[in-house]
């Protein structure tokens, strides 16, 4: 088993940076940060729709610090903490970076300007998730959106902002 050690955490830190470009690419955790239930482990983060990075930050942390504890000759239970503990670390980082952005993206603009503005939504959401919108403006701008009746959102719906709360832009899509 010993000998695996080293395949089992670097296909962990593989997996953690291919999720990684996924959640790049695709945006959203299309419902495995819930699945997961990070809000046990202090790395939950049910308004803000960033479950993708975190579980991506943490995988790969956990991977790369296992893989280094066992090339280094740690015994196993050391390692496992370790790389636990330093990848919820990261991932509480990870969460904390994105929160700052998404505040700094949206502190230009006040939140009671942007009621009654039209955007577009550009990922599938889940009924009730939080989701992303792209209103077109002097300069195109990206906002965390959720449907104030909980329905799930198409990517390409157009939807009017009706209210905003901690950063949060709360929609009814527009019937064309």
């Amino acid at each position: 088993m010993n000998d695996m050690l080293p395949y089992i955490f670097g296909a962990i830190t593989l997996a953690g940076v291919i999720y990684f470009a996924f959640a790049i690419l695709f945006g959203g955790d299309h419902g495995l940060g819930d699945a997961l239930n990070l809000d046990a482990i202090g790395l939950g983060d049910a308004d803000g729709g960033f479950g993708c990075m975190i579980i991506a930050a943490f995988m790969s942390v956990f991977g790369v610090i296992g893989l280094l504890g066992t090339l280094s000759g740690w015994n196993l239970l050391m390692t496992l903490v370790a790389a636990a503990a330093i990848g919820v670390m990261m991932g509480r980082l990870v969460k904390a970076f994105l929160r700052l952005i998404m505040a700094q993206q949206t502190a230009s603009i006040s939140p009671e300007d942007l009621i009654g503005m039209v955007a577009r939504v550009t990922i599938d959401t889940p009924a009730g998730k939080t989701g992303e919108a792209i209103m077109d403006s002097a300069h195109v701008t990206k906002f965390p959106v959720r449907e104030t009746s909980g329905a799930a959102l198409k990517r390409g719906d157009q939807v009017e902002v009706v209210d905003t709360n901690n950063g949060i832009l709360y929609v009814k899509r527009k019937h064309t």
